[in-house]
């Protein structure tokens, strides 16, 4: 005895494909942006047995975005031997890729520090970024502090568009 098929079984393939390809459309592409920052510390972590830097820490700002956006990045030994060419003070042009991340939102590395390539390593917990959108406060006409938002709003957010969440 042959059972006859349900109509739930015979659109299951069709749903399934369906959903599938749902899901493989909503991959969110990487956006490539262009900026400049200003170097404010650079820093060896370490040398090998000759002295030459394997790991550099380098601090930056990001001056041209409203606020106060700081990044440190350490990269390896290409990294820090090209870092030598900059001092600070210097700024330079970064690339920066932003994409989406499987947690759910997007993030930001930077890719390349002036003509120093520096692909981000998996797992580098030594990398850190401080992003904050700052307004004065004032109070009967006169400034009485500063106010900071950790999470990037429209200001910042139209001036430079890879601190978006």
């Amino acid at each position: 005895m042959t059972s006859k098929p349900t109509r739930w079984s015979s659109m299951f393939p069709m749903t399934l494909a369906s959903a599938l390809a749902l899901l493989t459309s909503c991959k969110k592409e990487a956006r490539w942006f262009d900026a400049q920052v200003e170097l404010t510390r650079v820093d060896v972590v370490r040398r090998d047995d000759k002295g030459r830097p394997m790991t550099k820490d380098v601090e930056f700002s990001y001056f041209t975005c409203p606020g106060h956006q700081l990044e440190v990045i350490r990269g390896g030994t290409e990294f820090a031997e090209c870092m030598d060419r900059y001092k600070v003070g210097d700024k330079v042009p970064v690339k920066i890729e932003s994409h989406w991340l499987k947690e759910g939102h997007w993030d930001w590395d930077v890719q390349a520090l002036g003509v120093c390539k520096r692909p981000p390593e998996e797992g580098d917990e030594a990398s850190f970024d401080t992003v904050q959108e700052c307004s004065d406060m004032t109070v009967y006409g006169a400034k009485v502090g500063f106010h900071c938002k950790r999470i990037p709003e429209k200001h910042l957010l139209q001036k430079c568009p890879w601190f978006g969440r």
